[in-house]
């Protein structure tokens, strides 16, 4: 009897399948990118990328396509755009949130982004990057009939963050644990329409050959990446070029290899390929902190002439103290803890209520750090 009772139920269920409509693929639209800006007539004015399949003649075409809703919510937005487009809408490829900086230097997109929705798997996927332009430029100059999910871009963007160490890697995650753990400040890949100067760099000194270099994955992109935005909390207070970026990466363990332009004692510009050798170490004791770093240099350009060994290495190791110095008094001025030693600090924290209830920000004011770099030397110079 109970065998028959099954069988009935599968046959139910399998003729009711008849009558159920399946979901084509072909219905969707996919947003890929989401950015937000202040908006004219209402608090903010959120842009998508939007990648919809089939769209051409072709049945494997793909379209993208930039559009934009003003809201007061990013779930006002969302259903805005519901309505108005004829597509199903689906986040399950979103993968890049951009803040445009006017939001990002107040702050605003705190309340925005609204924290308990990041508890979703939406948010899990995201980078997190901050525009000095506007949102849609900055989306329509990666838009390329040739990678149309933007896949080879995205994926450049991780390996320039890795293999050049000029901009950062972020996710909204990380991004979110700083804005509330407050055990450092969050530092975010700063794009631009075009290849660009910074004019605000936080330490200043003269233009840098990698700052505004663009994702080397086709010639015919207009949005570039490169340096950081650097914030305290959850407002933006600065911007580093990629070159200082790349000192911040080298404290936080987030550095793996660079290139530097530095200048030798006879005048003559030289170039060094910068290598981790090991994890820095870092020690924070009072009012005192000390980062010790084990780099190896590989020369590119040209060789150390009249220069011995040691005093190679004593060159170098005295050109990358003073440029971490610099950074890191850069940022301390700003009140950012990009470096993050408000991560060891909490380290004397039994619980987070006693951690939540110290004000680790004006220590870290008065906050003094040496910084201690071992250099080893690979080949004496590769053409």
């Amino acid at each position: 009897m109970r065998r028959i009772r099954l069988t009935l139920t599968l046959l139910i269920l399998l003729l009711a399948t008849g009558c159920v409509r399946s979901k084509n693929l072909d219905e969707y639209a996919y947003i890929l990118n989401v950015g937000v800006e202040r908006g004219t007539t209402m608090p903010y004015l959120v842009t998508f990328l939007v990648s919809v399949p089939n769209a051409g003649t072709e049945e494997s075409a793909v379209k993208n396509v930039v559009i934009d809703a003003e809201a007061r919510t990013l779930s006002e937005a969302v259903e805005t755009l519901n309505a108005a487009y004829p597509g199903r809408l689906s986040f399950s490829r979103s993968s890049l949130l951009v803040i445009h900086e006017d939001l990002a230097r107040t702050g605003e997109q705190t309340a925005f982004l609204d924290f308990s929705f990041g508890k979703s798997d939406l948010w899990q996927n995201l980078r997190v990057v901050v525009s000095k332009d506007p949102v849609r430029g900055v989306f329509e100059g990666w838009v390329t009939e040739t990678d149309p999910s933007l896949r080879k871009i995205k994926t450049a963007a991780g390996d320039l963050a890795s293999a050049s160490g000029i901009t950062a890697d972020v996710g909204y995650d990380e991004y979110l644990e700083a804005v509330v753990d407050k055990r450092y400040d969050a530092m975010l890949a700063y794009a631009g329409e075009t290849e660009y100067a910074l004019e605000t760099d936080l330490v200043g000194g003269d233009a840098y050959p990698y700052l505004g270099g663009s994702l080397l994955t086709e010639d015919l992109l207009k949005t570039s990446v490169a340096g950081c935005a650097v914030f305290d909390g959850d407002r933006m207070v600065g911007v580093l070029n990629g070159r200082h970026t790349m000192a911040v990466r080298m404290v936080t363990d987030a550095f793996e290899r660079g290139e530097l332009l530095l200048t030798l004692p006879d005048g003559t510009p030289m170039s060094v390929v910068l290598y981790r050798v090991r994890a820095p170490k870092i020690t924070l004791t009072g009012e005192n902190a000390r980062v010790e770093l084990y780099l190896e240099a590989d020369p590119v350009s040209p060789e150390y002439t009249g220069m011995g060994r040691a005093e190679r290495k004593a060159f170098l190791k005295e050109r990358i103290e003073a440029e971490l110095d610099a950074v890191f008094s850069a940022l301390q001025r700003v009140n950012s803890d990009a470096m993050g030693f408000g991560r060891f600090a909490a380290m004397r924290f039994k619980s987070a209520e006693d951690w939540e209830a110290y004000d680790w920000k004006a220590d870290y004011r008065t906050l003094s750090v040496s910084f201690s770099v071992t250099v080893m030397l690979s080949q004496e110079g590769t053409p």
